[in-house]
């Protein structure tokens, strides 16, 4: 396996890492969203960022950085990947409370979501009832089965 596949299967894996990496950061809701329109890459963002400000949250988005990176790794010849728009972005609290989302490993149209409470389980609910109903109101997300991990979405 060549060293720029590694590394791009290290950021696959890291864009779930957030949720599953350590005990305090267990994931408790995992959901996909079907985002089949133009433009809507930019819309999730939207929603994120807002959702994040109206919770007291940090936004963080690492898109723009995961893409450039995935296409030195197409540029080069490396691996062929076309993930166009990439999402790589997510919601951060406090001791482990957050939410990452990215599309890496799926149809680029879904994204995964994963809610983790850290030490506030209260406010992980909150946030992700807020955040779910967000993107409810605008596509069709769908709860991921707790140890099934993410897979395409039929009919999206």
């Amino acid at each position: 396996m060549s060293k720029h596949l590694r590394i791009v299967i290290g950021a696959s894996a890291m864009v779930l890492c957030a949720a599953k990496c350590s005990r305090a950061q267990e994931e408790f809701l995992a959901v996909q969203v079907c985002i089949p329109d133009e433009g809507g890459a930019t819309q999730f963002a939207d929603i994120m960022r807002e959702v994040a400000r109206s919770e007291g949250l940090r936004f963080v988005d690492g898109s723009a950085e995961t893409r450039d990176y995935l296409q030195d790794v197409r540029d080069k010849g490396q691996v062929k990947l076309e993930h166009i728009p990439t999402i790589n972005m997510g919601i951060e609290g406090k001791e482990g409370l957050g939410v990452t989302a990215g599309n890496l490993g799926l149809l680029s149209n879904q994204v995964a979501l994963g809610f983790t409470a850290g030490r506030n389980v209260a406010k992980a609910r909150k946030l992700a009832d807020h955040l779910v109903k967000a993107l409810s109101q605008k596509w069709r997300v769908q709860t991921v089965p707790k140890g099934q991990g993410s897979f395409p979405m039929r009919n999206c």
